[in-house]
């Protein structure tokens, strides 16, 4: 994949004005106090920009360390650290997904626009939003806190945001004629603008209102708003109306998806967790869970054999993978599914059963803690230690979702939980949701699968057995088997 590199202008006065350049644009500048331009390179669809010349230009302090490749920077009281090829980066004392890894070149970190602005925004403490079809960042006056107005297609409806400033109390209301209005206290924004954001034929006008205390903004559908979901999300701050109307004209949106995202599911990836030097939970009697989920992950690929179904395995052997590694290859392969194979763990060893999970932030302390258990090798702290960020975590997770997946996701897990709870004949601990960072960047339906607990003797002995891990790779495909004949048109 070749990678281009060249430098833009992003504007970041105090008046929210934005500059919009053509796409042959080589060289331009920042304006920020004093002119600074500022680099970018484009890595498939994907702006990174100089974290070097943003620091610059904010007037931020920037430190690189090569023992560590890690690049800090600190704005006031905040503190980030921007670690090379991570897609995380530590604000203070929370985790931000920046989703894709940052780049070294010459000489500098390059960080992925879309996610990373957000963050740097926040240590800035100032106010920034990216758009990639104009090739700009917009800062806007601390009285404008409504900053921009977006669209995108799903799956299952449509999904519109309104990018915030900063959190505000907001009223939904769908009137007659197809029209969703949104009244937000003590908002403040460009009538103007708002009113003229790009959107696909779905939308048949967008007005905005300036009032004295509030603003409001009404979005007209060319088709009945039957079945709406919103809420308010962070990081950055928005309000998410999510539109369920799965009969929507797909023809008539901008964005058109491929034919192919239709067809039937042919292309399944199964991840056996852990390996390598990631050994994974280890139980009593020394039973590792990754010798124990590989196994159980070649023999569902062989049960898939007799299907016209393709299996992609993240791995064959006791291999070492990072998270992002697995998901890059579940992603590139064309997988329209994805399974993660696991054994659970927990201090108290009467813990037992098996359990299912799709992405979503946890509701329980169990639920937290598994996912902890999996996310572990990424939340490790300078010293070592486990930090305690799982609530913070969490958020963020949820914040990220593919919620065009949410639902498929959801099913295949409870269509997985029910065959291996008939096949094994252990305790149904039933389907959770939890946080786990493997999922978090895997774009199709997804889940993660307890088969038991290694960390229980009885359930150790068990998942020692051939015949126990045969009936786990059984359960499981036939909960596949069954989503895949449920949910897959033209079956």
């Amino acid at each position: 994949m070749k990678t281009r590199r060249a430098s833009f202008i992003i504007i970041l006065v105090l008046i929210g004005i934005w500059l919009i350049l053509p796409a042959n644009v080589t060289g331009a500048r920042l304006y920020y106090k004093v002119p600074v331009q500022i680099d970018h390179i484009k890595e498939g669809d994907i702006y990174y920009i100089s974290l070097s010349d943003l620091a610059e230009a904010l007037d931020i302090e920037m430190d690189y360390d090569p023992l560590t490749f890690e690049a800090i920077l600190n704005s006031g009281d905040n503190r980030a650290n921007f670690n090379l090829f991570s897609t995380y980066v530590r604000l203070n004392n929370s985790l931000r997904n920046i989703t894709y890894p940052i780049l070294y070149q010459d000489a500098d970190f390059y960080v992925p626009a879309i996610t990373s602005v957000p963050v740097i925004a926040d240590l800035a403490g100032i106010t920034m939003v990216w758009d990639a079809n104009e090739l700009s960042i917009r800062a806007a006056e601390l009285q404008h806190n409504v900053l921009d107005l977006k669209f995108s297609p799903r799956s299952n409806g449509y999904l519109c945001e309104i990018i915030l400033a900063h959190p505000l109390e907001y009223e939904v209301l769908v009137t007659e004629g197809s029209w969703i209005n949104i009244t937000l206290q003590g908002g403040n924004l460009n009538p103007g603008y708002i009113s003229n954001r790009p959107h696909s034929s779905v939308i048949r006008k967008i007005r905005a209102f300036q009032f004295e205390s509030s603003s409001q903004i009404s979005i007209n559908f060319r088709r009945d708003v039957n079945e709406m979901h919103h809420s308010l999300a962070l990081n950055p701050p928005r309000i998410q109306i999510s539109i369920i109307d799965t009969a929507f004209d797909y023809s008539a949106i901008d964005t058109i998806f491929s034919d192919d995202e239709f067809d039937p599911i042919d292309v399944i990836v199964i991840d056996a967790g852990h390996g390598g030097a990631e050994d994974g939970a280890i139980g009593p009697k020394g039973t590792l869970e990754k010798e124990i989920v590989l196994d159980i992950a070649l023999r569902l690929e062989k049960l898939f054999e007799k299907d016209d179904v393709r299996v992609v395995l993240t791995r064959r052997d006791d291999t070492t993978l990072l998270l992002d590694e697995r998901a890059n290859l579940a992603n590139s392969s064309g997988g329209e599914m994805f399974v993660s194979i696991h054994a659970n763990w927990f201090e108290d060893g009467a813990a037992k059963g098996s359990q299912t999970f799709f992405l979503a932030a946890a509701l329980n302390d169990a639920a937290r803690a598994t996912a902890m258990l999996e996310n572990k090798s990424i939340l490790l702290n300078e010293e070592g230690e486990i930090t305690d960020t799982a609530d913070e975590l969490d958020l963020i997770l949820f914040d990220l979702l593919q919620t065009e997946y949410l639902a498929e996701s959801q099913a295949l897990a409870r269509e997985i939980q029910a065959e291996m709870i008939k096949n094994l004949r252990t305790r149904n601990r039933g389907v959770d949701q939890a946080g786990f960072f493997v999922l978090n960047k895997v774009y199709m339906p997804s889940v993660l699968v307890e088969v038991a607990f290694i960390s229980n003797k009885h359930e150790e002995a068990l998942l020692g057995k051939e015949s126990f891990r045969q009936k786990a790779a059984e359960g499981i495909y036939a909960g596949i088997k069954n989503f895949i004949d449920k949910y897959s048109p033209d079956r």
